[in-house]
């Protein structure tokens, strides 16, 4: 009896999130915003260490078709081998020190804001993506000043390289929660927010003791009220390979910064892939029909995913492998309840070499740096 109420829930729950995805996918396909504007932008980069493909990503950042804006790069100090890449590359760099009760990525942000002109808009983006030369004019297309866009990132997964293409398709899961819906987040790699919309939604206490840009923006944005805009066209490739300890290390981080900033999406996700994972290894020897159903449904629900992924990307960021990304959603909701258990025990992650303790969304501890940032 037990083992058909699990196989109930988990076929129900396959049905709504392949509804999810469908939806999503639509929004992927149709969603193609022209409204062209002119007005003054900053872009905002913070960077700490130096990474893959570095200097090509800064360079796609720089050389945007679109007509006013200026690019600000923050480094926590002249340490930094990204500062010595910046200078090389003649850009124009803040240093904002070290960061001692924030996240640094968090800290480099503030202090550019206060020590920036000021524009129209502000850009936010990350600087291990590569942006097209139409990224500022897509994601500027649909905002105004009641809503914020964002575009998300895509991991490049070129060859079969089990962690790598793991990472992407773990990362990729989130993209069936973005669509025309109340639920989309910001994502810190590409965002963009009207000025006055940023200082009227009090974003800089938002990110007081704050260890996440995004997700501190999104928790205030929903509570105002603002509508979050995903934007498909900028879904930004991230080129660069990544180890077994990476992999592990990146979705836990992600999961970890979830249970403190949305418990509430993080216990959902913790029941959801406990319940896939638990019919998935229960039942194909005794229900073959029925794992076969939910394990189809998941399938159905990638297979929806990757193909509306393809028409907004460009052909080099697609794997030649795309039956990795129909097939693994085993593997990955695996990967996802790794995370969840291990994100149960601790609040503690290392970023950018960083050791921090997330106390709540408002307060954290950091307990060390790279060589660089104890100098």
């Amino acid at each position: 009896m037990a083992t058909y109420i699990l196989a109930t829930i988990a076929i129900l729950q396959g049905i709504l999130t392949l509804v999810d995805g469908i939806r999503s996918a639509r929004h992927m396909r149709t969603f193609r915003p022209r409204r062209v504007t002119r007005e003054k932008v900053t872009v905002f980069c913070p960077c700490k260490g130096i990474d893959a493909e570095f200097e090509e990503n800064i360079q796609s950042i720089v050389n945007q078709d679109y007509p006013n804006y200026d690019a600000v790069f923050i480094v926590e100090s002249e340490d930094d081998e990204a500062h010595a890449s910046l200078c090389k590359l003649k850009q124009n760099v803040l240093v904002a020190g070290r960061a001692t009760n924030q996240g640094q990525k968090v800290h480099n942000l503030v202090h550019a804001v206060k020590h920036a002109a000021t524009p129209d808009i502000y850009v936010f983006c990350d600087s291990d993506a590569r942006f097209p030369h139409d990224w500022l004019s897509r994601l500027l297309g649909p905002l105004d000043g009641a809503n914020l866009t964002t575009g998300y990132r895509w991991y490049v997964a070129p060859r079969l390289h089990l962690p790598t293409l793991m990472r992407s398709a773990w990362n990729a899961a989130s993209l069936s929660i973005l669509g025309d819906n109340n639920r989309n987040f910001v994502w810190g790699g590409s965002t963009a927010i009207h000025r006055d919309t940023f200082h009227r939604l009090n974003i800089l206490d938002a990110w007081r003791g704050s260890v996440s840009d995004d997700y501190a923006i999104t928790r205030t944005a929903q509570r105002a009220g603002a509508k979050i805009i995903f934007v498909p066209e900028c879904l930004i490739p991230s080129y660069g390979e990544c180890t077994f300890r990476e992999l592990l290390e990146f979705t836990t981080r992600q999961v970890v910064i979830t249970r403190v900033y949305h418990p509430g999406l993080w216990r959902v996700g913790f029941i959801g892939h406990a319940i896939f994972i638990a019919a998935f290894w229960t039942l194909p020897f005794s229900h073959p029909w029925l794992w076969l159903a939910i394990y189809s449904l998941s399938a159905g629900r990638s297979s929806v995913r990757y193909s509306a992924i393809r028409t907004v990307l460009p052909p080099a960021a697609l794997s030649k492998h795309g039956w990795f990304y129909i097939l693994s959603s085993p593997l990955v909701a695996l990967l996802y309840l790794y995370n969840m258990i291990a994100s149960a025990f601790s609040t503690e992650i290392v970023w950018r070499k960083i050791h921090y303790k997330l106390v709540s969304p408002n307060e954290t501890h950091v307990f060390g740096g790279s060589p660089a940032s104890d100098s």
